[in-house]
C-alpha cells in the first residue's frame, strides 16, 4: 500500500503543476501591449500632424479639405471634417457645430483619441468664449463711438449758436 501511495502522490503533484499558468502568455501579452502602444503612438502622431497642418491652413485649403471629406462615413474622416469646421478662422456657427460634432463622436473613438480631442474641444470652446468677449467689446466700442459722434454734433450746434448769438449781439 505504501508503494502505491508515493506514485499516486507524485501523479497528483505533477497534475497540479500542469494546471499552473505558463510563463509564455505573459510574454505574448507584453508583446501585444507593446504593439498596441506603438499603434497608439503612431495614431497620435498622425493626429498631431493633421492638427498642425489644419491650424496653419488657409481658407481655400480648408474648403478643399471639406470637399475631400464630404460624404465620407468612416470615423476618421468625420472627425477630420469636424476639426476643419472648428478652425479659429471659421464662423462662430461653424465652430460651434464642429465642436458639437466632435463631442458626439467621442464615444466611437479610442481613449487616446478621446483625450486628444477633449483638449482640442476645450481649446475651441475657450476661443469661442474669447471671441464672444471680443465681439461684445467691439459692440461696446461702436456704441461709444456713436455716442461721441452724437455729442460732437450737439457740441458743434452749441458752438454755432454761440457764434450766431455773438454775431447778432455785435450788430
Amino acid at each position: 500500500m505504501k508503494q502505491c501511495v508515493v506514485p499516486v502522490l507524485m501523479m497528483g503533484l505533477l497534475t497540479g503543476c500542469s494546471l499552473l499558468p505558463a510563463r509564455e502568455p505573459v510574454v505574448s501579452s507584453d508583446l501585444a501591449l507593446a504593439k498596441r502602444m506603438e499603434f497608439a503612438n503612431k495614431e497620435m502622431q498622425v493626429r498631431l500632424q493633421y492638427s498642425d497642418w489644419l491650424l496653419a491652413s488657409h481658407a481655400q485649403q480648408r474648403v478643399q479639405e471639406r470637399q475631400r471629406l464630404k460624404g465620407a462615413t468612416d470615423i476618421e474622416s468625420r472627425v477630420s471634417l469636424a476639426m476643419v469646421n472648428t478652425h479659429p478662422s471659421e464662423s462662430v456657427a461653424s465652430r460651434r457645430a464642429g465642436l458639437d460634432k466632435l463631442k458626439s463622436l467621442l464615444p466611437e473613438l479610442g481613449l487616446d483619441a478621446q483625450a486628444f480631442l477633449r483638449s482640442w474641444i476645450a481649446l475651441g470652446e475657450e476661443l469661442l468664449v474669447r471671441d464672444s468677449r471680443r465681439d461684445d467689446q467691439s459692440q461696446e466700442v461702436q456704441r461709444l463711438h456713436r455716442q461721441i459722434e452724437q455729442l460732437s454734433a450737439i457740441d458743434e450746434q452749441l458752438n454755432q449758436r454761440k457764434l450766431n448769438g455773438n454775431g447778432e449781439a455785435l450788430k
